[in-house]
C-alpha cells in the first residue's frame, strides 16, 4: 500500500460515501451493492479516533474508474502518510515480527 498503489480518504459525510459507493456498483455492474460491492459499506470503513464521526478508507487505483467521482462534499483526498497517523498506525518491529512467527510455529507443532 503506497501513494503509488491507492488513494487515501477521509469521509466526513455518509450520504455522499454511500452516493459514491452506489455509482461505483452502477458502474461496475454489481446489482445489489451487498453481496459484491465496489467499496465497503459505511461501518467497515475506519473510524478516525482523531474526530470520531469521520471514516477513513482507502482504494486501490487499479480499481478507479475515470466516472468515479470523489469530488463530492465531505470527501477528502489525504496521502498514506495522513492516513497513518490518523489511524495512529506504527510499523512493527522486526522483534515482534519474528516473535509472531515463533508463536506460529508453536501452534502448529501443538495442533
Amino acid at each position: 500500500m503506497t501513494n503509488e498503489t491507492h488513494r487515501f480518504f477521509r469521509f466526513s459525510n455518509q450520504q455522499s460515501y454511500e452516493q459514491l459507493t452506489t455509482a461505483g456498483n452502477t458502474a461496475r455492474n454489481l446489482p445489489d451493492g451487498q453481496s459484491e460491492r465496489w467499496l465497503a459499506l459505511w461501518d467497515d470503513t475506519f473510524l478516525d479516533p482523531e474526530i470520531n464521526s469521520d471514516r477513513l478508507y482507502c482504494v486501490n487505483k487499479s480499481g478507479i474508474l475515470e466516472s468515479d467521482n470523489f469530488d463530492l462534499e465531505g470527501i477528502e483526498e489525504i496521502d498514506l502518510e495522513t492516513y497513518l497517523q490518523r489511524l495512529h498506525w506504527e510499523p512493527p518491529v522486526e522483534e515482534y515480527l519474528e516473535l509472531i512467527d515463533e508463536l506460529e510455529l508453536i501452534d502448529q507443532w501443538t495442533s
